[in-house]
Order: structure tokens, then sequence, then C-alpha cells
């Protein structure tokens, strides 16, 4: 049964396909059919509609078989459904027909990384580097400093590189994220906050980790209101995660935190309303 959205594709696929009929020469219709479902193809796989887009981008390789652009989705469509050699094979054949597609690179590079390959995915990393029409370099900035720290465990060389995926693109925010866990790990409690107040914003407002990396900061600085007000809206907003959990149970903490520095502070106070002889 086809979702709305789905339908509304295919109608729109359908109704393209007509217009292109009537318009098109012979010479370029191919072309232009591989366009349109190349474009439904990639549209669908950032929906996250894997068999869709791979369904719609098996038709624009078949159209244009040449085209690097294409074979670059159509390896991630096989990648996100599990086809992992499929995937590196259609990404190394957008290398060969485009040796300067940094699409294909990073993602190769990705899937490399993940496979344990860690040399492969930094070289591939640092040759995009040097492309310098690449307007998404902050991604190869911050997969430069993922391997620094998790790879490497080289800190320093990681908190350089999350900083220059910032000034490459200030919305950037899992550069933010990372950059502030290594200031919380270091007690820089003001520093890391302000990231991960950064790093909860835009695409990755939906994710819970910097709303409970706040919390934690506020913690360590005192804030306590602050601190549960934020816990509470983990709790409310992420209630299937492991984070809200983890929420209540800091909540609980936060509680005997502030019911001890109370006692301290009357017990103080006793003292000092005592006479002393």
């Amino acid at each position: 049964m086809l979702t709305f959205d789905r339908f509304r594709t295919h109608l729109l696929l359908v109704l393209a396909m007509i217009l292109l009929t009537a318009c098109a020469s012979k010479n370029d219709l191919k072309a232009k059919q591989a366009e349109i479902y190349f474009g439904a193809g990639t549209q669908s796989l950032m929906d996250k509609q894997y068999t869709e887009a791979l369904k719609n981008l098996i038709h624009a390789n078949k159209l244009d078989p040449d085209n690097s652009e294409i074979l670059n989705n159509l390896g991630m469509a096989y990648y996100f459904k599990g086809e992992k050699d499929l995937a590196i094979k259609h990404l190394q054949k957008a290398l060969e027909l485009n040796k300067n597609n940094s699409d294909a690179k990073i993602n190769l590079a990705s899937i490399y990384y993940k496979a344990g390959k860690v040399q492969e995915a930094e070289k591939i990393y640092k040759k995009v580097l040097k492309d310098l029409t690449y307007d998404k370099q902050a991604r190869t900035y911050f997969n430069l400093g993922i391997i620094e720290l998790q790879a490497h465990k080289d800190v320093v060389a990681a908190e350089t590189y999350f900083k220059k995926s910032i000034k490459e693109d200030d919305n950037y925010c899992p550069a933010y994220y990372h950059l502030g866990l290594i200031q919380y790990k270091r007690r820089q409690f003001n520093s890391s906050l302000r990231n991960f107040k950064e790093a909860s914003m835009g695409i990755c407002y939906e994710s819970p980790a910097p709303h409970y990396y706040q919390a934690m900061a506020l913690i360590e600085l005192r804030r306590y209101e602050d601190a549960r007000i934020k816990l509470d809206e983990i709790d409310t907003r992420f209630k299937k995660s492991q984070y809200a959990a983890m929420a209540r149970a800091k909540s609980v903490e936060l509680n005997h935190i502030e019911n001890k520095q109370s006692n301290e502070s009357h017990a103080s106070r006793k003292v000092l309303e005592s006479p002393d002889f």
C-alpha cells in the first residue's frame, strides 16, 4: 500500500515523463529521463526511503551508466540496504569516471572507516581537503577529528580538526558536540556548555545527547535549577531514548546533592548562632 508521500512521488514522476516525451527530442530523451529518476532517487535517499531510492537510481543508472553522480548515490542506496560490497563497487566506478567526485570519495572513506580500514579512510579524507572548490569540507574535517580521537587517541589533533570544521561551517553541530565533550572532560564547563548548546541546534536539535550534556555541565557549574529544567525537558522530549532514563537518574542524584548542601548550610548556620565560650 502506497503512503501519500510515495504516491505523490510516483505521480510527479509519471507527469514528468509525459511532459518530457512531449517536449524532448529523441537524442536527449534518455538523459532527461535519467535526470528525473536520479532526482526522485536522491530525494528518496534523503528521506531514508532506501528501497524506493534504489529502484529509481537503478533506473537512472541504466539510462545513463557513465554518470558519476548517479553511481555515487546508487552506491549509497546499496550501502543503506546493507549491501556494502555493491556500495564500494559503485563508488569506485564513480571515481573511475570522475576522479574529482569528492562526494564519492567522502562516502567511500566513511565506509572504509566503519569497516576498520582507518589508514585508507584517512588517506582519502586528506585528499578531499585538497579540493578547494568542495563546499562540504566541514564534514571532512569532522571525520578526520573522529579518526584522531578514536583511532589515534590524539585529543589535541582532534580538537584542531573540530574547530576547523566549525570554521568551515558554523552550523555543523556534530563538531560542536565533540568539541564540547573534550572541554567537559577537561572540566572547562563554561566552554563545554556553550558548545553543547550549539550542538543542540539545527539538524541536531532532535538528538538527546547534547541536551543531556548541557544538563551535566550545568550541574558542574552548580546551576541546579537550570539543570533540572533541562533534565525534565529530556525526559519529556526523548522518552524512548536511553537519555530519558539517564536524565531521571540524574534528577534523583541532583535531589541528593541539593539536600546535602541544604543540610550542610543549615548546620553551618547553627554553629555560627551558638555562643563560643
